[in-house]
């Protein structure tokens, strides 16, 4: 009953909600650090107390990540697809995904997800994304919704684009997996919303933006704002998107 009562509440229950969890995830990480150091400076020997730092900062990322985990398998494996009201409690889970993933970004790990590597693809993995280690994310993408994304193998999404596995209309929050294929493009600055299929060798053309529940053939290319078909990969021009006149 508190729950329902709780996500009955105006819009702003999100803010506070991605606040206190914020606040508790750091609040854990240092009560950890400031334990590992205390053990340690208390120590009468020198190596010890030179450890304690250290030691503290290890405690500190420890917990953080342990934080995260847990909020994980608490709440991002618990977001389904759908269309919910963002008052209604089936739309929680997705609120405090949300916010663990928004918190993520802000701290101080935004660097380690922001590069290159493995450590990002472990990121998107540990957030529900399934995507191939091949796969090509290039600087300052943002993926918005990880537990909504498929990606894959030799697929690129390009700098600055925008992945978005949720819309959230007039009240209504709808959550779609965003699928993109085995070699597929998605190009610079270009936006993906819900449920979104980009087939196997497809091109979305830098800028696009492909509405939701827009459906790509493999090996066609696309563009424009709204995204439609230009041609087809591998020929030698591609016309220009098609624009609607006025009658």
């Amino acid at each position: 009953m508190a729950r329902k009562h709780l996500t009955g509440m105006p819009i702003i229950v999100g803010d506070v909600l991605r606040f206190v969890v914020d606040l508790l995830m750091h609040l854990a990480a240092l009560l950890a650090a400031a334990l590992a150091f205390v053990a340690l400076w208390r120590g009468e020997v020198l190596w010890r107390q030179l450890l304690a730092f250290p030691a503290a900062y290890c405690a500190f990322v420890a917990a953080f990540l342990a934080a995260v985990l847990l909020l994980r398998l608490l709440c991002v494996r618990r977001v389904v697809p759908g269309r919910y009201s963002i008052r209604a409690p089936e739309a929680l889970p997705w609120i405090l995904a949300d916010a663990l993933w928004r918190m993520l970004q802000r701290s101080f790990l935004r660097r380690v997800i922001a590069d290159f590597g493995p450590q990002r693809w472990f990121f998107y993995r540990l957030m529900g994304a399934r995507i191939d280690r091949t796969f090509f994310i290039g600087w300052g993408a943002r993926i918005l919704d990880p537990w909504a994304l498929e990606v894959g193998r030799d697929a690129v999404i390009g700098a600055g684009a925008v992945i978005c596995g949720h819309v959230l209309e007039g009240g209504i929050v709808t959550i779609e997996a965003v699928r993109i294929g085995a070699g597929a493009t998605v190009g610079v600055g270009a936006i993906v919303f819900p449920g979104v299929e980009v087939g196997p060798g497809a091109i979305v053309a830098a800028g696009a933006v492909v509405t939701k529940g827009t459906v790509i053939p493999a090996g066609e290319v696309w563009a424009g704002v709204p995204a439609r078909k230009i041609g087809v990969v591998g020929e030698p021009e591609n016309r220009e998107a098609p624009v609607d006149r006025p009658q």
